[in-house]
């Protein structure tokens, strides 16, 4: 018998944080040409596109609530962005630019899931995968849609289960778990 749970990921929140900070220092480095330079045709380009984060952010306050609403609107900076760095800086910048965005970019889309299986529990996160063995868990239990790993080492992995993930009957694990770890014993 095999398991496979998808954890609820909270670095969601940090991700768009730096969605976020991007939009800032993006906003800010615009403002920064726009009164630096002397040309009338850089400083109206500036404008424009100062004019354009005002108003992309505007429209992203309005429509926030649906789903994706926030990925739509960073795909939108994201374009504006490599505008900019592309006209004022340069292919480098620009280069530079796609590869952190693509990088965040799939970052946040990977998922971290915990497989329980013969051998133990692997768990996948977004840069690496560990596997447990049995020998070392002390207990494990899902309850309410609440995983808990509780190891030996009295280390503790506590983590709710994410919206879509395969339905599990919690009986059959939790009983799965405790044969699996006196099979180990």
């Amino acid at each position: 018998m095999v398991y496979t749970l998808t954890l609820k990921d909270n670095n969601q929140k940090t991700y768009n944080l730096f969605i976020w900070f991007l939009y800032f220092l993006h906003t800010v480095a615009a403002a920064l040409v726009a009164l630096k330079t002397t040309d009338p045709a850089v400083k109206t380009g500036m404008y424009i596109l100062l004019g354009f984060y005002i108003l992309s952010s505007i429209v992203y306050f309005f429509l926030r609530k649906y789903k994706r609403a926030l990925e739509t609107f960073s795909l939108i900076m994201a374009l504006l962005y490599a505008n900019f760095w592309f006209t004022n800086v340069g292919a480098v910048a620009l280069i530079i630019f796609i590869m952190v965005y693509l990088f965040v970019t799939v970052v946040k889309g990977k998922k971290t899931t915990a497989l329980f299986s013969e051998k133990g529990v692997q768990l996948t996160g977004i840069f690496k995968t560990i596997v447990y063995p049995w020998i070392k868990m002390d207990n494990v239990v899902l309850k309410d849609n609440l995983l808990t790993i509780d190891f030996k080492s009295n280390k503790i992995i506590q983590s709710e289960i994410a919206e879509g993930s395969e339905t599990v009957a919690e009986k059959n694990f939790n009983l799965f778990c405790i044969e699996q770890m006196q099979n180990s014993a």
